[in-house]
């Protein structure tokens, strides 16, 4: 979801996530015929955000750099559907209209974004698409903060497309991949292929279940989710024929080995730890290369910085 850009001093991206009263930020700087370089992490109080921006501007020269914002689960909605049967370029207008009875919100002054599913990869005669909704009134706070603040938005993302430009850097060639990051308060789910976002799903499960101390409840988060994702890989083992599903990473996979071992029994492709260093080079951030809890939970904000540089 583009804003506007403007010209900016220092390389590289940065990405401000925010959630639970705290900002995760990431700073990634991409050279041709290089891994990205991730530069820096950092932690932000965001019980008051207007400060914690005036901060981060003194501190991380925010005003000097590219700055993309990845919006939190409750402030938008994705919805996949076909595509509308008109041009490309009249795809955006017509699914506001579709989405009139999909979403909990006014579509007709929201922020909208469309992905494309390739019809070859969905065996369809025509494209699916992944809507990407968000109510102005989520949007406008965070913008008009930040421009007070003297630290303007170049783009806003989610964690969707964030976690896709993860899973994209590290396909087999020509095989589908599923990205399963498992957060705090929720899980996220992505299926990419050739760098494309076919499948996304958001989970109730967070880390916390996954690795309680009490083995019983353990075993029931372990079965909830294990049985989402089964029936979320089968129904796209279903509805995209064309694609063969490599592998499932999970992040953070060392803290999750129980829950990993368990669900191998369960899925018919492997299940591995999500290799962060196989993507990027993280010897600026020795913490976070050493510390898979530490990868996960920056994990999104990485990934927002995994953009081409703006027109």
């Amino acid at each position: 979801m583009p804003l506007f850009s403007r010209q900016r001093q220092l390389p590289g991206w940065v990405a401000l996530a925010p959630g639970r009263g705290l900002a995760r930020l990431a700073c990634v700087e991409a050279a041709a015929g290089q891994k990205p370089r991730l530069s820096w992490v950092a932690e932000q109080d965001w019980a008051d955000p207007a400060a914690g921006l005036r901060a981060l501007k003194s501190v991380r020269e925010l005003h000097q750099r590219r700055v993309v914002a990845v919006l939190e689960r409750s402030q938008y909605q994705v919805v996949t559907m076909d595509a509308p049967d008109v041009p490309r370029p009249d795809w955006k207008d017509a699914t506001r209209w579709l989405l009139q009875e999909r979403v909990d919100f006014p579509v007709d002054t929201a922020a909208l974004d469309v992905l494309e599913i390739p019809a070859d990869a969905a065996q369809r005669r025509k494209p699916g698409l992944i809507a990407v909704a968000a109510p102005r009134a989520h949007l406008q706070p965070m913008v008009t903060q930040a421009q007070q603040a003297g630290t303007p938005l170049t783009a806003i993302d989610v964690a969707e497309t964030a976690l896709r430009n993860i899973s994209g850097l590290l396909e087999e060639p020509g095989r589908g991949q599923a990205l399963l990051h498992v957060g705090e308060s929720h899980s996220s789910l992505v299926v990419t292929a050739g760098g494309e976002l076919l499948l996304s799903r958001q989970m109730d499960a967070n880390l916390a279940g996954l690795t309680h101390a009490d083995a019983d409840l353990r075993q029931q988060a372990f079965e909830r989710t294990s049985l989402e994702l089964q029936r979320t890989l089968d129904g796209f083992e279903r509805s995209f024929t064309q694609v063969s599903l490599a592998r499932v990473l999970v992040a953070p996979g060392q803290a999750l080995e129980d829950f990993m071992a368990y669900v191998r029994e369960l899925l018919y492709v492997p299940v591995q730890t999500l290799e962060l260093n196989q993507a990027l080079d993280l010897s600026a951030a020795p913490e976070l290369a050493a510390d898979p809890l530490i990868q996960a939970a920056y994990l999104v904000a990485i990934g927002a910085t995994l953009r081409g540089e703006p027109a």
